[in-house]
Formats: structure tokens, C-alpha cells, sequence
């Protein structure tokens, strides 16, 4: 890079991470440190989950992914709007009303003390196998343009996260929102340039590109070895993009900071919105770079923007390297900071220390978050010697072996009142142990993982229920029919700044969301016929 371009980085870390020092200076308390004291507005928290959503996995990642697959991968993004729509009437108000800081505290009121071990322990084991990817992929950007060993930008990447992640959930959503603009940039910037290095004019490169094939991304083959097929993305895609948003600590610790019902239904709606047109932009990029290097082959997937980084001016690839790191940055202090709330509402406070102070768990909160960052230097460092599948790709296919039993679990808890703990906690680890058994024999497309472990989990886990154990009792206030008769025999209103604060109802505008999924689905077929 030129002395401009470092100047540029230079500032963008300096100012991240003083940021997060500040931030960390004037939190407290554990309920800001976890929950960030439920004063954000709904642009603030969907900035921050859209950032997260487009980590630097991404902006490396999905290119590649388009490089060699052309469009067909927007398939695992297209279900987020309906998705949106969902846990918008469901999931999220249903948690928001229950006034949980761990989700996972609600699986011990429901089903019991070992429920919530199981899919806390769940949780942290999966993010500690995939999350090294979210280090890996701005560390190989920053080894590439440096010539510095990967393993030295791994840590210099895992130290920027340590800082910026000690002011808690609110430097996490704050710095996102900081990330959120900077990646725009990037992306815009990265786009511009794509366009300005093509060797033929727009028109010969959509021919282009046409020939080969890129643009057909709607495929209804229906077989499910068959990759990024439209029933893989809105099937299996859709559990696993309901679980990610709706049964994940990291995104539903976010979203419960919001100020108000209406705040965080607008976050929501609004994500729904732009994610798509966000991965479509990524996926283009991959397109234009098919044709500035006509077609040639890469060792790896994940080459193909990063050596496009060799050909941005002097300026702009400190620009652009930034908002790499930012989206690298932005993904992990969100992480972490779930996973240091996971640890000590789900394990610390409940097995090891149930009496401990403010400044104790203030402090362990801290030093789980060092551990924590220290084992995925460790993954990343790992990964970075066999990273043969885009990164983007990568992350989701390991990601999707527990979600769709992990999803199953609290849908169980929520709308059944027949399931038990025992019932659950059998289906939960049979639905992992049937997909892993898939994912290590079978042909079958990872995108349907999480169908298969959530139809397992919900069968197995709703039959055992009334082969062992009892019918529970006690429970109606962790349903939705629970929360339902609540609203009505204390007479509230299911309604607040015109949202419904009940979960099952559904308002008449997030239904836009479903409009605009058809309309991108009409598009994308149009386009590649």
C-alpha cells in the first residue's frame, strides 16, 4: 500500500479503537454491558445487524462465490425478507414481552436448567468453530497487500476486536453503525472501480456474462444434491435464517435493546429490505470481476477479490481496506460480546458464582471475552491453511449443522404445551447427531442441513414428550397462548405507536416484505431466462 493508503487505515483504526476505549470508560454496569440499557433506536440496531450480516466473510466471500457460481447464491439471502416478516409477528416480540437478557434464560423457565446448558453450551461451540472465519477473512486481505505472515495479522485483527468489544452491547451497536457507513463506502467505491477497469463496455459484459450462465439464479430443480436450488434457499434457507435472526443470542440480544415495540419491528422491516439488495450488489461485483479477468481460474474462491485489490488506485485501497476491517470488526465484537453474555447468564451466574457482584461479573464478562477471542485467533490461524471454499460459503455450511435443532427448541417451547424437557433435550441432540450423519455421507446440498435438524428435533422432541417425563405445568407464561391470555386478563393493549406488541399478529405494512420477495423472485427469473 502507499503512505496514502496506510494514512487512511490508519485513521479508521485509531479512531475505532478510541472509540471503543471511550465507550468501555462509561460502562458500569452488567445490564448496560449486556443489554445496553434498551435506549436504541430502530436505524441504530438495523445498522448493526445489517453490519454483522455483511462481515468481511462477505466482502471477500460472496465475489468468489459469484465468480463461480453466478447469481445462484443469492437463493440463501432471498428468504430474509419473509424472514423479517416472521419473527417480526413472532419470535422477537415474544422474547422483547418476556424481558430476558439471554434467550437462553427463557429455555430454563420452560423446559429446565439442563435445556438451557445444552443450548447455551450449542451456542458457544458454534460460534467457536465458524467464528474464526469472520478473523481469517480481513486478516487475508491485510497478509496479501503487507506481505505479512497470516498469522500475525490474525492477531493484529484479534486485538482491534478486544478493544473495541470492553464497552459492552453498546460500543458493539454503536461501532456497527460507524462500520455500516464505512462499508457502503467501500462497497460503492469497490463497484465504481470494477466498472472503470472493465476491458469492454456494461453492455458486452451483461452478454457476457449471460452466455455463461451467470444470471440464472432461479433453479426449481428439486433435488436436494442439486446446489443453490430456489427450494434449498427458501426451504432449508429460510430455518436457517430464522434461527440465525430469531433463536440466536448474538442477533436477538441486539434487537431486545431496542427502546420500544416499534423501534424494533421498524429494525426489523427495514433489514428485511436491504440485506437482499446488499448480497445482489456483492454478487454483481463478483460478475464484473468475471469479466475484467475473462473468466480464468483461481486457486481459491476467496483470490478472486483480493488479488482485484492489486488494481485499486492509490487512496482508495486504503478506503477499501478499511471497510473490510470494519466489516470484519463489526461481526466479531457482536459475537463476542454475546458469547461473554452466554457465559455468565448461562454458566457463570447459574453454576459457578450465583451470588456474584456487579464488578465481578463486570470483570469476568471481560476476561471471558479475551478467552473467547484468543480460541478463534486460534480457529482463524487454523482455517487459514485450508480455505479451499469461499469464506462466505464456508461459514454458512458449518453454521448450518445446529441451527435447525437449536430453531426447533424454542419453537417446542413457544407454541406447543405438550413438550418437556426430556422430549426436547432428546430431539435436540438427535436432530445434530442425523444432520452430521448426513453432512459426513450423504450428497445432500448443506443448504437443507438445518430442514432435516429441525424436522428431526420437532418430531422426535414433540413424540418423546409423552413417552418420558410428565406433562409440564406451570409454563403458560412461556408460551405465546400464555402471553396472549396474559394481554387479555390484565387488559393491555396489543397495540403501541401502531405496532403489535402480541406476538402473532401481523401488521398490514410488514406484508410489504412478502411483496418485495415475490418482485426480486419475478427479477431474477426475468433476467435469466
Amino acid at each position: 500500500m502507499a503512505a496514502l493508503d496506510w494514512i487512511i487505515a490508519g485513521i479508521y483504526f485509531a479512531g475505532t479503537l478510541a472509540f471503543g476505549i471511550f465507550l468501555n470508560k462509561k460502562t458500569s454496569t452488567s445490564d448496560e454491558y449486556f443489554s445496553g440499557g434498551k435506549e436504541f433506536a430502530w436505524w441504530a440496531i438495523a445498522g448493526s445487524v445489517i453490519a454483522t450480516q455483511v462481515s468481511a466473510v462477505t466482502f471477500i466471500g460472496a465475489p468468489g462465490w459469484a465468480y463461480t457460481a453466478g447469481l445462484a447464491p443469492i437463493v440463501l439471502t432471498l428468504n430474509i425478507p419473509i424472514v423479517m416478516w416472521f419473527i417480526g409477528g413472532t419470535l422477537v416480540p415474544f422474547f422483547y414481552n418476556s424481558g430476558v437478557v439471554s434467550i437462553y434464560e427463557y429455555v430454563e423457565g420452560r423446559f429446565g436448567a439442563l435445556s438451557r446448558t445444552l443450548l447455551a453450551a450449542t451456542f458457544l461451540f458454534k460460534l467457536l468453530t465458524i467464528m474464526g472465519v469472520v478473523i481469517l477473512a480481513p486478516s487475508i486481505v491485510l497478509s496479501h497487500i503487507t506481505g505479512l505472515d497470516i498469522t500475525i495479522t490474525i492477531l493484529m485483527m484479534t486485538f482491534a476486536i478486544f478493544v473495541t468489544t470492553l464497552g459492552g452491547l453498546t460500543a458493539v451497536i454503536w461501532i456497527d453503525v460507524l462500520q455500516i457507513a464505512i462499508l457502503w463506502i467501500g462497497i460503492v467505491t469497490s463497484f465504481v472501480i470494477a466498472i472503470t477497469k472493465l476491458p469492454v463496455s456494461m453492455p458486452v459484459a451483461y452478454d457476457i456474462v449471460q452466455k455463461a450462465g451467470k444470471l440464472k439464479a432461479i433453479d426449481f430443480t428439486m433435488d436436494f444434491t442439486t446446489p443453490n436450488t430456489l427450494w434449498a434457499g427458501i426451504i432449508g434457507g429460510l430455518i436457517l435464517h430464522i434461527s440465525y435472526f430469531g433463536g440466536n443470542q448474538a442477533q436477538v440480544q441486539r434487537m431486545l435493546a431496542a427502546k420500544s415495540m416499534r423501534n424494533l419491528k421498524l429494525s426489523l422491516f427495514s433489514t428485511g429490505f436491504v440485506i437482499v439488495a446488499q448480497m445482489l450488489l456483492f454478487l454483481a461485483l463478483g460478475l464484473l470481476l468475471f469479466v475484467f479477468y475473462g473468466g480464468k481460474q483461481f486457486a481459491k474462491p476467496n483470490d478472486v477479490y483480493v488479488t482485484f485489490l492489486d488494481n485499486v488506485p492509490s487512496g482508495f485501497l486504503g478506503l477499501i481496506v478499511a471497510a473490510i476491517f470494519a466489516a470484519g470488526i463489526g461481526s466479531m465484537v457482536a459475537s463476542l460480546n454475546s458469547m461473554a453474555t452466554v457465559y455468565v447468564k448461562d454458566i457463570y451466574e447459574k453454576a459457578i458464582n450465583k451470588s456474584a457482584s456487579e464488578e465481578t461479573k463486570m470483570r469476568v464478562a471481560k476476561i471471558s471475552t479475551f478467552v473467547f477471542g484468543g480460541i478463534l485467533a486460534g480457529v482463524a490461524v487454523l482455517m487459514s491453511q485450508n480455505n479451499n471454499l469461499s469464506l462466505l460459503e464456508a461459514i454458512s455450511k458449518y453454521g448450518s449443522y445446529t441451527v435447525g435443532s437449536t430453531l426447533s427448541v424454542f419453537i417446542l417451547g413457544i407454541f406447543t404445551q405438550r413438550t418437556n424437557e426430556i422430549g426436547a433435550n432428546i430431539g435436540l441432540v438427535l436432530g445434530i447427531v442425523v444432520v452430521l450423519l448426513i453432512a459426513t455421507f450423504t450428497d445432500i446440498f448443506w443448504m437443507w442441513y438445518s430442514l432435516f435438524g429441525f424436522v428431526v428435533t420437532t418430531s422426535v422432541g414433540y413424540a418423546a414428550s409423552f413417552v418420558f417425563g410428565e406433562k409440564p405445568v406451570g409454563i403458560e407464561k412461556f408460551t405465546v397462548k400464555g402471553q396472549k391470555q396474559h394481554f387479555i386478563n390484565n387488559k393491555l393493549s396489543e397495540t403501541e405507536e401502531g405496532y403489535y406488541v402480541i406476538p402473532g399478529k401481523f401488521e398490514n405494512k410488514s406484508y410489504l416484505l412478502i411483496a418485495y420477495f415475490l418482485i426480486v423472485c419475478g427479477f431474477l427469473y426475468y433476467i435469466g431466462k
